[in-house]
């Protein structure tokens, strides 16, 4: 087997290959948890706004959970959005773009609003990314 090359020119030794291939797969599995709690932010948001509807003297209370669940969703968006292109740098083995998107702050906002897992998950990730090499230029 010999090196991978990525997009932006950089070669790859089969042993960063496989550490894409893990970085990948946590970044997709936190995705689908990612996911996950943002169907459950929008179920949440549904039931919060028939019971407002149902129940009028309590509609102001419901209201201030229904912006906090609308400002989690948005960050939850925001966080798979993120989480996805650092996906798909992993997948074309682009190191330099991975390095740039990895980002301890995505990682704790995700671990604080899409769940522990998708956090964990992402953290776990943050540590393997930066333990890739730095990206190499092919020779011209």
């Amino acid at each position: 087997m010999g090196t991978l090359t990525g997009t932006s020119g950089q070669t790859s030794s089969p042993a960063t290959y496989g550490q894409l291939n893990t970085i990948r797969t946590l970044i997709l599995v936190a995705l689908v948890f990612n996911i996950l709690a943002i169907i459950g932010y929008v179920i949440a948001l549904v039931i919060l706004g028939v019971a407002a509807s149902a129940a009028p003297p309590a509609a102001a209370v419901l209201g201030a959970f229904i912006f906090i669940d609308i400002a989690f969703l948005i960050v939850a968006v925001l966080v798979m959005t993120h989480a996805w292109s650092m996906y798909s740098a992993a997948e074309r083995g682009d190191i330099a773009a991975l390095k740039s998107l990895n980002s301890l702050g995505w990682d704790i906002a995700a671990l604080i609003f899409s769940g522990i897992v998708p956090g964990v998950l992402l953290l776990v990730a943050y540590g393997s990314v930066q333990d890739l090499p730095a990206a190499i230029a092919m020779p011209s």
